[in-house]
This record gives C-alpha cells, structure tokens and sequence, in this order.
C-alpha cells in the first residue's frame, strides 16, 4: 500500500494570541480516516519504535513517502523545516492542511500555495474533502506542487532508493527461500512486509527472488505493491510488463497484454531514462508485438509451408522487428535483443517471397519491393553484430546468462549456416542445441523448441528443425492430477485440563484416529489411479502425529512441514508429554530430507520481524497454507479436527481453518471433536 508521512505538531500547540489547539486530536479525527479511506498507511516519526536518531528517521521518512500531509496551522518551525525539506526532495503529492480558528499568518513564501481549511474545533467536518484531496493527489498528473522545483524545472528529484536501507537479514532471508525454491516462503515475507517503512524496496528483493523461481502471481502481486505508490518506476513496469506477457500466452485475456504494453509506455515515458532501460522496454514491445502475430496465425490448424505463410502475413511482424532492432541498437550488449531481431528479420525475408507480400504495404508495389532490398541490406550487418554481442556475452557471462546466451549462438547458427552444410548434415547445429540447453531445464528447452516449431510451421529449414528437436525432445511421462491434504488438528489436552476447556483427551486417541482414518481413506478411495495424493501435516503432539500414521498406513505420501527445526518443535511444544516426543522424533527422522519442508533455521523470528507481535507458530500457519497455494495441485482439501470455536487467536488449528476458510478454491472438511469429548 501507498505510504504517507504526516509533518504536524506534536499535542497543543498556540497561535500568536494565545488559542490552543490539539494536533493529536486532528491527527485522530481527521487524517487518519481520510488516510485509511484513500489507502494510506504510514504516519509521523513517532511511528518509528525502532532505537536510532529520529532526525535520520524523519529525513528517511519525508523523502519515502509516497504522499505527505502538512499541517501549517500555527507558525511551527519544525512543521515548516520538514515542509521545506519535502519541497526541496520530491517534485508532487504533498497537501497541505490549515485549521481556519488559527490566527497565524500563512509565511510569505506558502502564500499562493492551496490547502484544505478545516475546523479545529470540529475536525472530522473535512474528512471528506481531506479524502477527496489524497486520493486527487495521487491520481494527479501534474508535474509538481513543489515551489523549488516549479522555480527550477530542471532540478533532479531526489530518487527514495537511494536513502532507503533494507535489513540485511530480511535479503539473506529472501535468499535462503530462494535457495530452497520455496514460492511459499517468499510470499510470507511479501506479506510480513506490509506497512514497513521499507515495504517497496524490500518487495523488489522478494519480487526478485519470486521472478526467479516463476512464481508468476507472486512475483506480479509484489511488483503492482512496488508500483502502488509510483507509477513511473521503471523496474517495476519492466518486471510487470514481461508478467503480463507470459500470463497472456498461457490464458489468451487480452487485457493483459495491453496491460503489458502499457506498462512498457510508462517505461519509456519516464524520466532520466537509461539506455540499457529503454532498450529493455524496446526489446519486451517487440516481444508482444511477436507474441500477439504468432497468435494470429497459430490458432488456424494448417500445414506447415506456404499456407501458413500466407496467415503469417501480418503487419505485427514488421513491428515486432523494427522494435527488436531498435532496442538492440540501443544497447548492443542486448544480444537476446539481436538474435530476436534477426529471428524476425528471416522470417519477413520468407515471407517477402509471397505474392500477397504487398498487401502489407496497402497495395503499394513499390514500397514492398523497397522493404524487401531493405531486409536483403539489413540481414547481413545485423547478422556480423549480433554474432559479435553473442560472442562476448558467451565469453564474459555466468549461470543463467550464459546458458542463454550459448543458446542464442546456437540459434545464430541455425539462421545463417549455408544450405549447402545443413542439407549434407545437421549434426553441428543439433550438437550446438544440445550442448547449450541443460537436461533439467524445460523453461530454457520450451522457450528454444517453441521458436524452432514457429520456423517450422513457416517451412523454414524443416529438417534442421526435426532433427534439434528429434535429439533433444522425450517423450513426457503422463502426470497424474496432484490432489493435496492440507491437515490440521487440535493438540492432545495437558494433563489437568478443565472438563470445559478439553477438546482432545489422552483417552479419545484412538477414536480420534478413527475419525481421521475415516476421511482419509475416503480421499484416497476417490482418488484412486487418476490423482497422487498427498498430505501435508505438521508434527503437533495430537492430530497431526496420527494423521501422518494413518497415512502411512494407507500408503499416502506425505510431507512434514516445520515452522522451526526439529530439535526447536520437540523442545517447545512437547514439554510434559515425552511419548508423543518420542514419537515426533521417530516421524522427523522416518521423513528427513525430501519429504520434510521447514520454515525457520531457529526458533526466534528474524530481526527484521521482532517486536511486530508476529507469532513463529501463526506464521508457519500461514506458511503452510501458501505452500497448498503454490504446490501446483489440481485441487486441495483442508481436513480439520476441530472444536468449531474461533476465539480470534492465531498459531492453532483456529487459525489454520480461519485462513483456509478465506481460500476460495480450497475445499474445507470438519471432523467435529464432539465425539472426542462426549
């Protein structure tokens, strides 16, 4: 959410004749409310429980802020010190505010300035012109409300990211999620981060991280977060614009492609631009120009060849190269940018050779002729620079980059090795192939073998095509639908227990177990050879111990999912009941390793999260709900032996059905502990 900062004095303050008025007062009666009705959080310095300098906080604070509110009521020089410093750091979204009984002048240098008037003695009379005037100040358009920058237009903003600290140990934890591919995880922490002053620039770490692992609506939820406050910045719209795109290809929703391309407008209509940026924007508008021409003609089932050429002809396709080839142009170290451009280039140059070829140029048969010696031009610059960008990214790149770029020079070979050597043989552009693209990657394999099957359907180099694919393709291995048990359940009752507070006595374990077996077994019966089931349970002493026994014994796999290590959950949560320790220690050590997921390397939260009143075990709750989410199942059921009360509280099975309840797409079933306790 879009953060505000408030500069206001601090409880009653007097005018120049002596009336008092109470600025916390306002702050409760009006700001707030309008902040909450326009989607604001944020507040003042005293906000800020962390120890350190507040001057530093204010500074970091003023800077940050996505909007602030001023109050100029009385002549307070701390109140016009923050004013003068928001002013002089960021060119809009400042509202000033002034109590009408004030008899202090408004100084000089604020005098053409607009505020909201409001009644000191009746604040909450202007809550709704203050909320009208937040959400109109974050809407606006106008290029600034600040007197420094409206008397010096070209004096630079001052960029938030350059002041903002993100906790190193919030990064290293993004990194130990991404290390251990958990999606899950890293959602947790998008979501821990909520109303920290750090929230956007500890976002585009998470957003990252989530980018990396393809958790495409993670990673779009945390980057529109990043964007909520500033609709110019740039990575967020690059990262959101590629998003959509690949959102597009897998639902065919058309707004998400304009959504894309809009993103990619606001790119390059920021300020202070880079050329590695605007090349970035370039190269992703040609990719959904391309991406919107193969859909075209792609839906129409047609023999490769002429025929499909004749659909292909298509004015998206020039726009898709002239868009590559103005971004690789830009940056010549784009070389995805390039082998795209004269990937694209190939196929007009094919597709030039149509009698229908002029009716992309409205009949004119002078300008298509014109096109088409412009291509047989182009090509063969393009082709020496791109193997030069090519070249030198395979030699100086690491990891991901340089995979890529290897598969780029092996599709610079595919392009312009001469005829005469692929029709003798194909063996050196299959080796070439098979040598860039790792066994294990099939985001890397699709991507590759998407484009070669587009050349083919256009009847381009047809055997080279068969042959790369016909070496690198296996025949997938048909996959079950995967339907995920998410259980939860109450902990077997302390010894000692009031009659009207048991939920799960010691002596009901059996019929307790019975219950769960019950529906289980009924899962499983309906799952038969169609679905893989598979149950995720946590080790609790009660319920969630005999639901992993149960599906033992019923030959359901089953994962183990921990909040905290092992030796941390059989040292907090089974003191006094040493069976049930025992018997954890025996689940923990039958599913180390693969089939057991873990949250935490220890027991107390990270730094970053201390002192939030946040609980490790609700947060594992919310974990292993997020992992249901992000598993990839078909379907997932959320079985629940439950007392049916919610009392509010969080790190039990309450929390685990109230969260579950709030997933539209999951299927909830209660096992009643009436029974239990009866």
């Amino acid at each position: 959410m879009p953060r505000a900062f408030i500069i206001r004095g601090f409880g009653k303050k007097k005018d120049r004749e002596g009336q008092e008025f109470d600025f916390d007062r306002v702050e409760a009666e009006l700001i707030r409310p309008a902040m909450v009705r326009s989607g604001l959080t944020g507040g003042t310095t005293a906000t800020e429980e962390d120890s350190g300098n507040i001057r530093e906080d204010m500074f970091a604070l003023i800077l940050e802020a996505d909007v602030v509110i001023c109050d100029i009521t009385v002549h307070n020089a701390n109140v016009f010190y923050e004013l003068g410093i928001r002013h002089a750091l960021r060119k809009k979204h400042t509202v000033l505010i002034r109590g009408e009984a004030s008899k202090d002048v408004t100084p000089f240098d604020l005098s053409t300035d607009r505020y909201l008037a409001y009644d000191l003695a009746n604040p909450a009379a202007a809550l709704d012109k203050l909320t009208s005037a937040l959400q109109a100040t974050q809407r606006s358009t106008r290029e600034t409300d600040s007197p420094i920058f409206l008397l010096l237009p070209t004096l630079p903003e001052a960029n938030p990211a350059d002041v903002t600290v993100v906790p190193l140990d919030l990064v290293e934890e993004v990194e130990r999620a991404e290390s251990a591919k958990d999606k899950a995880w890293l959602r947790v922490i998008a979501e821990d981060l909520e109303e920290q002053r750090y929230q956007r620039d500890g976002l585009r770490v998470v957003a990252r991280a989530q980018w990396s692992l393809k958790d495409l609506d993670g990673a779009q939820a945390s980057w529109e977060n990043v964007r909520g406050g500033r609709e110019d910045d740039v990575e967020a719209n690059l990262a959101l614009a590629n998003i959509y795109e690949r959102q597009y290809r897998a639902n065919k929703r058309e707004q998400l492609l304009t959504a894309s391309n809009q993103a990619l407008r606001r790119v390059l209509e920021a300020e202070r631009l880079s050329l590695k940026d605007k090349a970035e924007a370039l190269a992703l508008q040609g990719r959904n120009a391309k991406t919107l021409w193969r859909e075209r003609f792609e839906r129409y089932e047609v023999a490769a060849g002429d025929d499909a050429r004749k659909l292909a002809l298509d004015g998206k396709a020039r726009e898709a190269y002239a868009a590559y080839r103005e971004a690789f142009e830009c940056d010549l170290n784009k070389y995805y940018a390039g082998i795209a451009a004269l990937q694209m280039g190939c196929i007009l140059r094919e597709l030039a050779g149509q009698p229908a070829w002029p009716n992309l140029f409205k009949g004119n048969k002078k300008e298509a002729q014109r096109a088409r010696e412009d291509l047989d031009s182009e090509l063969p610059a393009l082709t020496h620079v791109v193997d030069a960008s090519v070249r030198r990214a395979v030699a100086q790149e690491s990891g991901d980059e340089k995979m890529y770029a290897e598969i780029s020079a092996a599709d610079l070979l595919f392009l312009t090795q001469p005829d005469e050597e692929w029709q003798a043989d194909t063996s050196a552009i299959v080796q070439a192939y098979r040598d860039a693209i790792p066994a294990n990657n099939a985001w890397a394999f699709d991507a590759t073998g998407g484009q070669l099957k587009l050349f083919r359907k256009l009847g381009f180099r047809v055997p080279v095509v068969d042959a790369v694919l016909a070496a690198l393709e296996s025949e997938p291995a048909a996959k079950k639908a995967q339907h995920l048990v998410v259980f939860t359940g109450h902990g077997i009752d302390a010894p000692g227990t009031p009659a009207e507070r048991r939920r799960f006595p010691p002596e009901a374990e059996q019929r307790a177990r019975a219950l769960i077996k019950e529906q289980l077994a009924a899962l499983h019966a309906a799952a038969g050879e169609a679905e893989t089931l598979t149950l995720l349970a946590s080790g609790a002493p009660g319920a969630d111990i005999l639901a992993h026994d149960v599906a033992k014994e019923l030959g359901i796999a089953r994962r183990l999912c921990l909040p905290m290590p092992v030796e941390d959950v059989s040292r907090l949560a089974f003191q006094g009941l040493d069976a049930w320790k025992g018997r954890f220690l025996a689940l923990a050590e039958e599913l180390k390793d693969k089939h057991t997921r873990q949250l935490a390397d220890h027991d107390e939260l990270p730094r970053w999260l201390q002192g939030r009143g946040i609980d490790p075990w609700s947060r594992g709750n919310r974990w292993v709900l997020k992992l249901a989410k992000t598993w990839g199942a078909q379907r997932v059921t959320v079985l629940a032996l439950w007392d049916g009360q919610d009392r509010g509280r969080d790190g039990g099975t309450e929390q685990m059905v109230r969260l579950a309840r709030g997933e539209g797409r999951f299927r909830f079933v209660h096992i009643p502990t009436a029974a239990l306790t009866g």
